[in-house]
Parts: C-alpha cells; sequence; structure tokens
C-alpha cells in the first residue's frame, strides 16, 4: 500500500493558522487570559482559583461584555468540563453562557 501525501504548499497558512486568525481578529488586542487577573476577579474569586488550581482546574478565559461584570470561566485539566468563578468565589458548574466548541 502506498500513502498519499498531500504536498503542503509552505507559503500557504495551514487550517489552524487560518482559524487562530480569525480568533485573533474577532478578540482584537485582548487575550483569553488577561495579564492583569486582578482587575477582572475578586479576592474571593482569586481565593478559589488558587484553590481549584490544586484540584487540576485551571483558568481558561474571562468573557468581558460591555458595561457589565467579567465572566470568569475555568476548566478541568481535560477541558471536558467547565464553570463559572461566581463573584462570591462559587463555582458554578451549570452556567447558563453559550460556548463555543
Amino acid at each position: 500500500m502506498s500513502e498519499s501525501r498531500v504536498a503542503r504548499n509552505p507559503n500557504k497558512p495551514s487550517l489552524a493558522e487560518r482559524l487562530q486568525h480569525l480568533v485573533d481578529d474577532r478578540r482584537g488586542a485582548h487575550k483569553a487570559v488577561p495579564i492583569n487577573l486582578g482587575s477582572f476577579l475578586n479576592e474571593s474569586q482569586m481565593l478559589a482559583l488558587h484553590s481549584l488550581e490544586s484540584f487540576g482546574w485551571s483558568l481558561w478565559f474571562v468573557r468581558r461584555p460591555l458595561f457589565m461584570p467579567a465572566v470568569v470561566v475555568v476548566a478541568n485539566g481535560e477541558s471536558t468540563q467547565h464553570a463559572v468563578l461566581e463573584e462570591d468565589g462559587s463555582v458554578n458548574l451549570k452556567p447558563q453562557i453559550h460556548l463555543r466548541h
């Protein structure tokens, strides 16, 4: 059996690179996890996040809608389960947010 391989044009970006470019364009200059977390997370959220990290969870992204409080989304180590870190530091495992996959 012979393997058929498609020669990739080195001047053409890969599908992953093109998709990442679309995500970057939509997000603009904002990163999924901002460097200055302290300006988006309060003390209760920061303490809860550090506690969750000891169980393998990590900060996935911070959704920052205009004129509304930030929504902090965390995910387990395998990214199979997601939760919202509420303002009081509690973890909402059944959040009412829509996530794209």
